[in-house]
């Protein structure tokens, strides 16, 4: 089977985001020879009827094979104890897709031989291999055998990961050590980062997010949630502190689904309402999961520069020193310095922080932290290797691990080294537990002030309940004591998920110990009705009709049935939420419209420059607007030409210019506004009244013989054009002059005495 050219390690990472997890597994086969097809095909049970059997006909039938619950299982559970380990990390992080220097990382730490490991998934089916550069024949091995492996990403099949089970590393003759007795034992409460990602939810549901085609956002969105107090605050029960906590809370809001990308543009928003009542119960665990798999967060440095050609070292030893922990007994504490030199037995490397590259640049966050910008520049300083060991330990499961909920801490006596053990989460994390109790509950937690500020303590909090006050009151301080504020916006966002204006108050009152301000309640249900006034439709369509009479006929001819009615908008539009229930075939159809494009040229210019007739078939329901600012429509038949009902006919007169002059509307306006509209210039009529209306217009002159001169071109062109002076001129004699009829004399002089232009004397005689 030949070989396609393969992609870069970027684009195939940023291709693989976008494939679910068995597209991806289907692809990675699909670059195998046949012969390795055949024998994996052998190994999983399909039989190869035929030497001449297409490759893609027996990728699809072992991917179908495997993807019964029974075959998979009894694979796995065939399994020696490494790779059925390797493959429990598919399951444990939820990630369909390992790169093989992650995996190589996490299985040396854990005491496993990986090449063997990953060979006997690769043999058996169950993982398929993607090679970003090269072919699957030719380099796999090299690669394997490498001494720092990359280029490479595992695939597992979905049901062998739904197959698969905790693995807990194999202790040995070296089983961790206990310590003890432990004092001053912690546990957080685990609420820290479901406020957060909540906060972020919030912020995103009041102005998405945009993002660049290559999935970075825009720098003034990113920094809308780096510069937020709320987001970005210190965290009250810290024992380590968290690196660029803003860019950690959005990736896992977005890893949990709290933030959806929006297909149809480049903006990430935020989920529906009903999320937090869907996820509330196992959103800890969720957030949890996510942080496992986070490959671009570093616990000491941050989140990584975007773009970055790096890969983090330190985001795949977090399941695996999970894994370890989960070895002692639920009662049973180990010091974090045993814990780290535990590790360098197995893994000599294993808190290195990067697995190539210069690691103080390239795995720097956004923000620097501390002095590392400057280490990076100068002379690197000298760390005692144990002590940098021990720091890794404390900020991996004393900062994120302690602040998810997954582990205790607590300090030796008397020697007072520190302690972790896994907390009833982590157990569960690991499917090694049932789920954590549930904690005590405080009825009244709250208080809410005349001010529509509401203060909140976080011992009656749990995760559902966030969701519920996150619906309504924007969060504006979390910390030992919560706050939150009660404004229009997060009412109507209420209101826009499905909550009641009572709903509302019943839930504050519900928690508060004393009866609500009345000024909070009257407001909430004053948003409430301000709100009521206006209906949002998500989508709807727009029918425009020529007259008030057209849209009569239509709604005569209206089907009734189950769908909702037409709304009528004005007198000659209506809006319907759905489409299919508009009888198209009773309705004279002229165009639609695509109001995400520029504004079409649909206006035509008559003759006398000064009428305007609009084309219904690229015409929109904004151009009708835009012309009654400066412009009438008469009610008569139309001057100048024959017009069918449907193109409408506006006319400029100075009166409809002296009320555009009062609301705001300039020539300028006016001169950016015809060239989009019509394809052409302010027509000469138009600007001679602009030129009527102006403060310094000097006055016309005429001799005898009775010639006409005009002060500038402009002038005489609207003269000759305008429908009330056209008729009484005579020839042109140049561009300013022209000759008057003697007998149009009078008339002349009353017409462009109606026009607003001052008369000499010389002319009045």
């Amino acid at each position: 089977m030949s070989e396609a050219p393969r992609k870069t390690s970027d684009d195939t990472a940023r291709a693989v985001e976008s494939r679910t997890p068995l597209d991806a597994y289907l692809v990675a086969l699909g670059y195998y020879d046949l012969a390795r097809l055949g024998a994996i095909a052998h190994a999983v049970g399909v039989p190869v009827s035929s030497p001449w059997v297409l490759p893609r006909a027996l990728v699809t039938a072992m991917a179908e094979h495997l993807s019964e619950p029974r075959v998979a299982a009894r694979h796995v559970a065939e399994l020696p104890h490494g790779p059925r380990l390797a493959l429990g990390l598919f399951t444990l992080t939820e990630s369909a897709a390992w790169p093989i220097e992650g995996l190589f990382h996490a299985l040396a730490c854990l005491g496993v031989e990986p090449r063997a490991a990953v060979r006997a998934l690769i043999d058996g089916g169950l993982v398929a291999v993607e090679v970003a550069e090269g072919s699957v024949r030719d380099d796999l091995e090299r690669r394997i055998e490498d001494e720092d492996p990359k280029g490479v990403v595992f695939h597992a099949h979905p049901a062998a990961m739904a197959a698969a089970r905790t693995v807990l590393p194999e202790v040995g003759d070296s089983p961790l050590p206990r310590a003890g007795p432990a004092r001053h034992e912690r546990e957080a409460d685990g609420l820290e980062p479901i406020l957060r990602v909540a906060v972020v939810w919030q912020r995103v549901a009041e102005a998405p997010l945009r993002q660049t085609q290559q999935g970075v956002f825009f720098k003034r969105d990113r920094e809308r949630l780096e510069d937020d107090p709320t987001l970005a605050g210190p965290i009250a029960d810290a024992l380590e502190p968290l690196p660029d906590m803003p860019a950690l809370w959005l990736a896992l809001a977005r890893g949990t689904g709290l933030l959806d990308a929006d297909p149809a543009s480049d903006r990430v928003t935020a989920a529906p309402p009903d999320f937090w009542s869907d996820n509330a119960y196992h959103l800890p665990q969720m957030i949890a999961v996510r942080w496992l798999g986070l490959w671009t967060w570093h616990e000491q440095g941050g989140m990584q520069h975007d773009g970055a050609h790096v890969r983090l070292a330190l985001p795949f030893v977090r399941v695996a020193v999970l894994l370890w922990l989960a070895t002692l007994g639920e009662d049973e504490w180990v010091a974090l310095d045993d814990l780290a030199a535990a590790l360098r037995a197995r893994a000599p490397r294993w808190d290195r922080p990067a697995f190539q590259g210069i690691p103080e640049l390239d795995t720097s966050p956004t923000r620097p932290q501390g002095s590392a910008r400057g280490r990076a520049r100068g002379k690197p300083k000298e760390v005692d290797p144990e002590k940098a060991a021990l720091a890794v330990l404390e900020s991996m499961l004393l900062g994120a691990a302690y602040q998810f909920g997954l582990v205790r801490a607590a300090e030796s006596a008397p020697s007072g080294r520190r302690l972790v053990k896994l907390a009833p989460l982590g157990r569960y994390l690991l499917a090694l537990g049932p789920p954590p109790p549930p904690r005590d509950a405080y009825e009244h937690f709250l208080f809410v002030q005349p001010s529509f500020e509401v203060i909140a303590y976080r011992q009656g909090l749990t995760p559902a309940l966030i969701g519920r006050f996150s619906r309504f009151a924007t969060w504006s301080q979390v910390g030992a004591a919560l706050a939150l504020r009660l404004t229009p916006e997060s009412v109507y966002l209420g209101l826009e998920g499905g909550m009641t204006p009572q709903a509302m108050l019943d839930l504050l009152q519900c928690h508060s110990p004393r009866p609500l301000p009345p000024g909070v309640a009257e407001a909430v249900r004053t948003w409430s009705d301000r709100r009521d006034r206006v209906t949002y439709h998500a989508a709807a369509t727009l029918l425009e009709f020529g007259s008030p009479d057209d849209l009569e006929q239509a709604l005569l001819a209206w089907t009734e049935g189950d769908l909702p009615a037409p709304v009528r908008v004005s007198d000659r539009i209506l809006l319907v939420e759905n489409e299919s229930g508009i009888p198209f075939h009773r309705l004279r159809l002229t165009g639609s419209r695509d109001y995400r494009r520029p504004p079409d040229a649909c206006v035509e210019l008559e003759a006398d420059g000064v009428s305007l007739t609009l084309d219904p078939a690229r015409s929109d329901l904004l151009v009708d607007a835009e012309l009654s600012r400066f412009a009438d429509e008469p009610s008569g038949a139309p001057r100048g030409g024959t017009t069918s009902a449907l193109r409408r006919r506006f006319v400029v007169t100075a009166d409809s210019l002296a009320r555009a002059a009062d609301s705001g509307m300039s020539e300028a306006i006016l001169a950016h506004w015809f060239p989009r509209r019509t394809g052409g210039e302010i027509p000469p009529a138009i600007r001679l009244l602009l030129l009527a209306a102006g403060p310094r217009v000097p006055a016309l002159t005429a001799a005898r013989p009775l010639v006409l001169r005009t002060p500038t071109v402009e002038l005489l062109d609207g003269l000759v054009q305008h429908p009330d002076t056209r008729n009484l001129l005579g020839e042109r004699l140049g561009p300013t002059a022209i000759t008057i009829p003697e007998e149009a004399l009078p008339d002349f002089r009353l017409a462009i005495a109606r026009l607003g232009f001052p008369v000499e004397e010389d002319m009045k005689g």
